[in-house]
């Protein structure tokens, strides 16, 4: 593991490894290198890969000029290795990974030149098999790569990370774009064939072609250096945490798919169309696939510096895509890294039978956000009527289910498609992530798990974000993610896949903790505060409730605690959770209970189910709470040196903060949904029931690696609907007036005391 002191090494290591790139306007230079004394050309291979089998490398992964072994017990000693002032092109793989080889340069500085940069940076336009946007030819995707220059005159053979971002390329932000009226005046309510997506496009002749030098020297930084009018954006921004992986000899791609600015077609999210567009990158990187200097003049270019070896990353959206083309099986993607992304976009908006969220429809509003590339105007505000027709169709579609799983939601449900995955995954989650939960997560995990690959899972304790400004005890997250990217991608055999199947962020100490597995299920007994054998648990009141006690202004996720717990007794049913001292709860919660209802007439009722830790009144602990942002405050613990001159990467430590009560766990069902399973794919329908008669539910809730601390009560908390999903918008606050269908729509359920318990998955100690 990487401490304190392995960081100043990278800093010494960067010091003394600084040096200026030859410049030339016939062709792209490496750095100068050094004295024949201290070359190491012949001592790496120059494919890009690591073999441990040439005489003048080490078994331990280093080596020095005689080929022995420059370390002994495992630590890396910059002083026994570079003593020179100068890179010389090729990989410095050492310890198990990759140390900086390149010096960096600023992509957005207005001057920026590929002349004599470390770095070559140019835009290809690659083309899919599809016409999304019925213009008569293929759709073109643009992708905007940066490659080592050694990599680029053939010195050694690079392999990419590949983020597939759509936002990175500026997105549209449509309610400011056409203002209040936006869904009106952009969507048109015209029935849409989805077949028509997908006839075949007229392919382009290729009249020429262009060396990866040429079109690096002729490049545009214009093409990524741009900001986005309507919205002040910078393009191509989202990709600049990739700089750590950029200096040390990765070539980086970002390709925001079809749609999306700067490329044709149609913006389909979540569909295969979107999948497939970044499949083709895929394919171009290992040379299957065709793709374009430019959009206009047809002169082919390829990526002869790539060695055919891709990995995927990204967040959220990002760390979606990752999943989609996973499913494709496509060559050439080794591993994947997806942080928060969506593994089912049914489970994204519904669960168990119920939608949970405000507008179960989601998938045209992000359309919509990124569909740059389909606007007819400069302005933004003239949208293809074939592309209005369709945001109209899929939100109509997709609301229509009424919180039913449907063939529109099994089209994007990438965790049961799963037969074709042929890729490794280190997947990121973050345990209080309320946008994407951890099931998703989990959902993927056990998706990689059927088809038979390498998989782990990492879960730290923040909320919808990336774990890039971490330290995991005492390692930055982005060392172990080279570590794990040189392995799939540079075949070093450093161990890494042998790393524990989970690793999670302990809820009281903020270290580390692994685990084989998820915990083992035990039955814990439950009791109500009450006593008694039966509740009634009533809907009504509690939107009066909502708006009273939180209005817009206070109504934030850091109070929700505060929120449940001082919910009238008529909507809230609290009970005691039995549950071991100490005991860690590794997996999916269940709560098993019997219920009855007279609303047998209605669809769609939601019942809540939260698991809570608790301390007596007056005392308080310190948790991990999320704030309005879906993110967990943090504090700076320093600035890492990336290397190569490339901007420091800021290292975060998440902070706790004083509370009375902390969720653990949510799930929600329907009530016309009794006795189905774990699966999305189980609530096709509701069953009717008879009034007043009791029905088996179990609440499937949200995963988690949670510690109760010994001297906290585990509570169990039962309602109708939740406030804290169905009234939220996007920034995760309160913003308009009870929907009046909900506020009318009141209705009440009986819980059968007697029969209810939790099966929690718990760790043994």
């Amino acid at each position: 593991m990487i401490n304190k002191k392995y960081i100043s090494l990278i800093t010494l290591i960067t010091a003394i490894l600084i040096t200026s790139c030859a410049k030339s306007s016939a062709s792209v230079q490496p750095a100068n290198k050094p004295d024949a004394s201290k070359n190491i050309d012949d001592e790496m291979v120059n494919d890009g890969d690591f073999d441990a089998s040439d005489e003048s490398i080490a078994e331990d992964g280093t080596f020095d000029e005689s080929g022995e072994s420059i370390v002994e017990d495992g630590d890396f000693d910059a002083s026994d290795y570079y003593t020179y002032e100068e890179y010389d092109g090729n990989l410095i793989i050492a310890d198990g990974t990759l140390f900086p080889m390149l010096n960096y340069s600023d992509r957005f500085d207005e001057y920026y030149t590929n002349e004599g940069s470390e770095i070559q940076r140019f835009c290809v336009y690659v083309e899919t098999d599809h016409d999304t946007d019925n213009d008569g030819k293929a759709d073109l995707v643009k992708a905007f790569v940066q490659v080592p220059a050694s990599a680029v005159n053939g010195i050694y053979k690079a392999a990419t990370i590949y983020d597939p971002t759509p936002y990175a390329a500026g997105t549209v932000e449509p309610f400011e774009s056409f203002g209040e009226n936006s869904s009106e005046d952009a969507y048109l309510e015209k029935p849409f064939d989805y077949d028509k997506l997908y006839q075949a496009g007229s392919k382009r002749k290729p009249a020429g072609e262009m060396s990866t030098t040429e079109a690096a020297l002729n490049a545009d930084p214009d093409d990524w250096n741009y900001i986005i009018e309507n919205t002040g954006q910078q393009g191509y921004l989202f990709g600049t945490y990739l700089d750590y992986y950029l200096v040390r000899g990765y070539a980086i791609v970002e390709a925001c798919g079809i749609g999306t600015y700067g490329s044709e077609g149609f913006e389909l999210c979540g569909t295969d169309l979107e999948r497939d567009s970044h499949k083709c990158v895929v394919e171009w990187l290992t040379g299957d696939r065709i793709a374009y200097t430019d959009k206009e003049n047809n002169i082919q270019i390829k990526a002869d510096w790539s060695n055919g070896k891709v990995a995927m990353t990204g967040v959220s959206y990002g760390g979606t895509l990752p999943y989609e083309v996973a499913t494709t099986g496509v060559k050439g993607l080794e591993t994947i890294i997806p942080c928060a992304g969506i593994a089912s976009w049914y489970d994204y908006t519904n669960s168990q039978g119920v939608s949970i969220t405000q507008d179960s429809a989601y998938k045209h509003y992000l359309a919509f956000e990124n569909c740059g590339g389909v606007f007819l105007d400069d302005d933004w505000k003239v949208l293809n009527d074939d592309y209005r027709s369709w945001l109209w169709q899929v939100r109509h579609d997709e609301e229509e289910t009424n919180g039913n799983y449907a063939p529109i939601w099994a089209a994007s449900d990438y965790s049961e498609d799963y037969e074709k995955i042929n890729c490794s995954a280190l997947i990121a989650q973050g345990l209080n992530d309320i946008n994407v939960s951890p099931k998703h997560a989990k959902l993927m995990y056990n998706a990689f798990k059927r088809a038979g690959k390498t998989v782990k899972l990492f879960l730290h304790q923040d909320g919808h974000n990336s774990p890039a400004v971490m330290e995991v005890n005492g390692e930055p997250w982005l060392e172990i993610a080279n570590k794990w990217l040189a392995h799939y991608l540079y075949d070093v055999d450093n161990g890494i896949e042998n790393m524990a199947e989970i690793t999670a962020q302990n809820n009281i100490t903020g270290e580390y903790d692994t685990y084989d597995s998820f915990g083992e299920y035990e039955k814990c007994t439950v009791f109500p505060e009450n006593n008694e054998e039966e509740t009634t648990i009533t809907s009504e009141g509690l939107g009066e409730y909502t708006t009273y006690i939180f209005p817009a202004s206070e109504y934030t996720l850091e109070n929700q605690e505060k929120f449940y717990l001082q919910m009238s007794p008529s909507n809230l049913a609290i009970y005691d959770v039995n549950i071991p001292d100490g005991a860690t709860i590794s997996g999916t919660p269940e709560v098993h209970t019997r219920l009855s209802t007279k609303h047998n007439d209605l669809d769609g009722l939601m019942i809540t189910a939260i698991l809570m830790d608790t301390v007596e009144e007056g005392e308080q602990f310190d948790a991990y709470i999320c704030t309005s942002s879906d993110n967990v405050s943090s504090v700076e613990l320093y600035d890492l040196d990336v290397g190569g001159g490339a901007p420091s990467a800021t290292i975060e430590e998440l902070k706790k903060t004083p509370t009375n009560a902390k969720c653990v766990a949510y799930g929600w069902t329907d009530l016309a949904n009794p006795g189905c399973g774990p699966n999305g794919y189980e609530y096709t329908g509701c069953m009717d029931i008879e009034a007043n008669k009791f029905y088996d539910y179990t609440f499937y809730m949200t995963p988690t690696v949670y510690t109760v601390e010994e001297g906290h009560t585990l509570k169990l908390l039962l309602m109708t609907w939740d406030p804290y999903r169905v009234f939220l918008d996007e920034s995760f606050s309160y913003d308009q007036d009870i929907p009046e269908p909900l506020d009318d729509y009141n209705y009440s359920y009986v819980v059968d005391n007697e029969a209810l318990y939790a099966n929690l998955p718990l760790v043994a100690e």
